[in-house]
This record gives C-alpha cells, structure tokens and sequence, in this order.
C-alpha cells in the first residue's frame, strides 16, 4: 500500500508569517496534530506541530517576543521529512518511528500534496477483511466486472481468482485490489 492509499488530501498549510495563535486555532478547529509549512510559492518549508506552537505560545522568544508576535516561521521544525505519495506505507511508519514523527508531508517536488498521520497508518492496517473484500469486488466491478473474478481476503491479503485475458489484465486487477486501504499483498491465479 503506497502514501497516496492512506493520506489526507488537500491539506491545510500555513505560511512561515502566520502567527502562532493562528496556527493553534487552526489545529483545534480541524483536529490536527501538526500543520506543513510552505513560503509564498507553496513549497514546503517545514512543519509545525502542537509542541512546537504550545512552546511558542507559553516559552518567551527573542527579547520577550509575546505570542501574538511570534511566527509559525520562528518556531517551526526545518528541515523537514517529507515522502512521495509512490512511497510504501513500511516506510513512512519507519521514518515516523524513527524521528518520532506524528505526521509527514506527502510532496510532488516541494509542493505539498497530502500529509501522512500515526492515526491515518492505524486505520489503514484497522480495515477488516470484510471492507476490504467489498472494496476490491467495487473496483473490480467498475473496471469490469467483479463477476469474472473470485476474491478472498484473509489477514489483509487479497487472492484473487479468475479467467484474464492477458498478462496486462491480470496486473491490473492486482493493481486495483492493492490500491485497497488495508490490503497488506495480493496473489492471483487463473481459475481452473
């Protein structure tokens, strides 16, 4: 399963000049642990987290700085660890574990395209085979039609079965059934 199975798109960016009550504002309206910071052509900067503006908030900055005058800029974490939305979700928990990362910005060059969360990762690998069967048989279906194909999920991994017409159709259907949040491999065969 790859970053653009799990992550949440479009995402919420401040800029380096929002302040940091903003920035908390904004973190409790929508829920969010940490927001990624961009400049002024959107290209990602940094990340701030609920640390790193609950420090800004109650730690004085330079010469006193009170927190209506401090910047996301000014307490903000740069360099940040960002992936590419092709990366195996193995590698983002990885990074996540071992910088002791809440979330991760999902990018297209330095553009900002969607972010990863610890939450996100655990309700992926939650999904139970049910969902999963379910989902993989409505993609197989709109791609045309679940009917020529067996699917059995057990564990989070997807056998399918089923007559193909070719190689190239057979890695589409592993293609559409891995797309599954939740599916950890897939396996096909031809049906007798």
């Amino acid at each position: 399963m790859r970053a653009r199975h799990v992550m949440s798109s479009p995402v919420t960016t401040v800029s380096t000049g929002t302040t940091v009550e903003q920035g908390i504002r904004l973190l409790s309206r929508h829920g969010y642990t940490t927001l990624p910071v961009v400049d002024h052509e959107d290209r990602l900067v940094g990340i701030v987290s609920e640390s790193d503006l609950l420090q800004g908030e109650f730690v004085s900055g330079p010469e006193g700085a009170r927190s209506a005058e401090r910047t996301v800029g000014e307490v903000m974490t740069s360099p940040v660890v960002a992936m590419s939305q092709d990366v195996d979700i193995s590698a983002l928990a990885s990074a996540m574990l071992k910088s002791r990362l809440h979330s991760i910005p999902i990018v297209d060059e330095a553009a900002v395209i969607g972010i990863v969360s610890r939450r996100d990762l655990v309700e992926a690998l939650a999904q139970d085979d049910h969902n999963i069967d379910r989902e993989v048989r409505h993609r197989l279906e709109v791609y045309g039609g679940a009917h020529r194909w067996t699917v059995t999920v057990e564990d989070g991994v997807v056998s399918l079965g089923g007559d193909y017409l070719d190689d190239s159709e057979r890695r589409v259907a592993e293609a559409l059934a891995a797309s599954v949040p939740g599916v950890t491999a897939v396996r096909s065969a031809r049906s007798p």
